[in-house]
């Protein structure tokens, strides 16, 4: 399906920003999924893994939540409220069951998102995840923290937990990236994720519907996978009564989508030795993903 073909929406007349990709052949009637991507805000990057997911038969929304016309420019109280709008309207169009699909700062965004919407939300997948809500920042000629929530939801901020330092720590970044040979804000986003905030923490439990967390062992950018442990932890203390399961996988980066991007060389998890392992690992977890959406 070409582009012109695909259905688009815009904040101002619908309430989000997103493009439909519909399969060829529908192969899980009555379901579709919302994918979104990170802290780049990319939304091309949406509309690429819609595209991917598309291909398998599967009817996916690529949305933007920041960035785009008539949405925030900066990770400041981001109204949780177009992805509400855009979960609505897939329900009106006659879909049953509507998955979110978010990467980084966008798994951060499902998880808050399938909690805050139950019955909207019937499944979230969450790739390099986080456990709690963070602070917001900007991204200019570099990264600022901003005061305040990175999410806001009809009107109101959401809680969150704060990093603790009043700037953006560029210089210990910057030391410790060229000295691991890989992008990382580890140790920026490690304290939030061992010591959350207790009212910021996602109250994953809430989510009505079965939850997948996807995360590596190579993700430097941040401790995806000692979140999504407290995650699968939180959701067995409640007794989470749906499918909830993590996938935890030895190779791969921060970027973990099931397709090639020319930014992956930047990752040391999908770079040189790894690159084989790390692609075999991402188009595995894409399979799983499927299987995952096939039993919603």
């Amino acid at each position: 399906m070409s582009k012109a073909e695909n259905n688009t929406y815009r904040v101002k007349t619908d309430g989000f920003h997103g493009e439909l990709f519909l399969p060829a052949k529908d192969k899980y009637p009555g379901k579709a999924l919302i994918c979104f991507s990170g802290s780049d805000g990319n939304f091309e990057l949406s509309r690429m893994l819609a595209s991917v997911f598309q291909s398998h038969g599967l009817t996916t929304l690529a949305l933007a939540y920041v960035m785009e016309e008539g949405l925030p420019k900066q990770f400041s109280c981001i109204p949780i409220d177009s992805l509400e709008a855009a979960a609505k309207r897939l329900h009106d169009m006659g879909y049953q069951k509507v998955g979110l699909w978010g990467i980084s700062k966008g798994a951060e965004l499902a998880l808050t998102a399938g909690s805050l919407l139950p019955g909207l939300v019937n499944a979230v997948i969450a790739v390099a995840p986080m456990n709690t809500v963070c602070q917001g920042f900007a991204k200019g000629k570099g990264i600022s923290i901003v005061p305040g929530s990175s999410w806001s939801f009809h009107g109101k901020e959401i809680p969150y937990t704060a990093f603790g330092v009043e700037k953006f720590p560029l210089g210990q970044v910057l030391k410790k990236s060229v000295r691991m040979r890989d992008i990382t804000m580890y140790d920026l986003y490690l304290p939030l994720v061992q010591n959350p905030n207790p009212a910021a923490i996602i109250q994953v439990e809430k989510i009505t519907g079965p939850i997948l967390l996807i995360s590596s062992k190579m993700d430097n950018m941040w401790p995806s996978e000692t979140a999504a442990k407290q995650i699968m932890k939180r959701l067995q203390e409640h007794n989470f009564s749906y499918l909830y399961q993590h996938l935890s996988y030895d190779y791969g980066s921060h970027l973990f989508v099931p397709m090639e991007l020319r930014m992956r060389k930047f990752f040391k998890g999908d770079r040189g030795k790894n690159k084989e392992p790390g692609m075999k690992a991402r188009m595995d977890s894409l399979m799983k993903t499927l299987e995952f959406v096939s039993k919603w």
